[in-house]
C-alpha cells in the first residue's frame, strides 16, 4: 500500500488519468444514500464481494471524519480509469494531513482516534491524503476486477 502527501496526476504518470463514470455527491449524515452510491460504483467497476463491502466500509470511515472531524461538510467524487476504482472524500476543514496515516499497527484504543483512516489504509490499494487551504481529501485507490 503506498501513501503520498499529495498527488495532482495518477502515481507514476506525468498527465492526469482519464475518468470513466465520473459522480460526486455532496456529504451528509445520509450514510446508507452514499454507500449505496459507492457500492454501485464498486460493482460497475466489477468490484463485488467481500472487496467491495470492505470498499464501503473505507468510504464510510472517511465520511464519518468528514462529518466528525472535518467540518461536517464536503464530497465524494468516484470515478475509474479503466484499472482502478478511485473515491476522493473532501473536507471543508482543511487540517487532515499525510501524518495522519499509518502504516503501522492500529493505534491502540486509548489513544481515541486514528483508527478509521487505519483502516482505510489497509482496505484500499493506495491512500493519498492531499491538503490545500480550506480543504483536506483522502483518495482511497482499489484496482477494478477484484472480488
Amino acid at each position: 500500500m503506498r501513501i503520498e502527501a499529495q498527488s495532482g496526476t495518477a502515481a507514476g504518470r506525468s498527465e492526469p488519468m482519464p475518468r470513466a463514470n465520473f459522480e460526486r455527491w455532496a456529504i451528509s449524515d445520509d450514510y446508507s444514500t452514499l454507500r449505496e452510491h459507492v457500492k454501485r460504483g464498486a460493482r460497475l467497476a466489477s468490484i463485488s464481494g467481500e472487496r467491495l463491502e470492505d470498499l464501503a466500509l473505507a468510504v464510510h470511515e472517511a465520511v464519518v471524519n468528514v462529518i466528525e472531524h472535518g467540518g461536517g461538510r464536503g464530497e465524494l467524487t468516484m470515478w475509474h480509469d479503466g484499472t482502478d476504482l478511485v473515491i476522493e472524500v473532501s473536507d471543508e476543514k482543511g487540517e487532515l494531513t499525510a501524518a495522519h496515516l499509518r502504516a503501522g499497527p492500529p493505534p491502540p484504543p486509548s489513544k481515541g482516534g486514528g483508527r478509521g483512516l487505519w483502516l482505510i489504509h489497509q482496505i484500499c490499494d493506495e491512500v493519498v491524503i492531499s491538503r490545500r487551504v480550506g480543504r483536506s481529501t483522502v483518495r482511497m485507490r482499489t484496482r477494478m476486477g477484484i472480488a
